[in-house]
C-alpha cells in the first residue's frame, strides 16, 4: 500500500428551512473524516476490509445525523400541517354557520 494514511472524507452542506427548530448539537455544514486502518504492509483483501470497516462507520455517522435533521425539519413540516388543517377546519365551521 501506500506511506500515506488513507482517509475516508465525507462532508455535507444542508439549507433546512429557517423556521427548523434543530438541535444545537446539529450543524446544517459538516464534514467527518475516517481513517482507513490498513496496514502499509498488507493485503489488497486486508486493505478493502479496513475500508469497509470506515465506510460501515461512516454510514452510521452521516445516518444519525441526517435523520436527526429529517426529525427536526419534519417536526417543523408537522406543525405547519396541524396550523394549515386547523384553519381550514375553522373556514369550513365559518361557511356551515352561514
Amino acid at each position: 500500500m501506500t506511506s500515506a494514511q488513507a482517509t475516508l472524507t465525507i462532508s455535507y452542506a444542508l439549507s433546512p428551512p429557517e423556521d427548523t427548530n434543530a438541535p444545537p448539537s446539529l450543524a446544517p455544514n459538516s464534514g467527518h473524516d475516517f481513517a482507513v486502518e490498513a496496514e502499509k504492509t498488507g493485503t489488497t483483501g486486508e486493505y478493502y476490509e479496513a475500508l469497509h470497516k470506515s465506510i460501515v462507520a461512516a454510514r452510521e455517522k452521516l445516518g444519525d445525523e441526517l435523520t436527526a435533521w429529517r426529525n427536526a425539519v419534519g417536526n417543523a413540516e408537522a406543525g405547519k400541517e396541524k396550523a394549515a388543517e386547523a384553519a381550514q377546519g375553522e373556514e369550513e365551521e365559518e361557511e356551515e354557520e352561514e
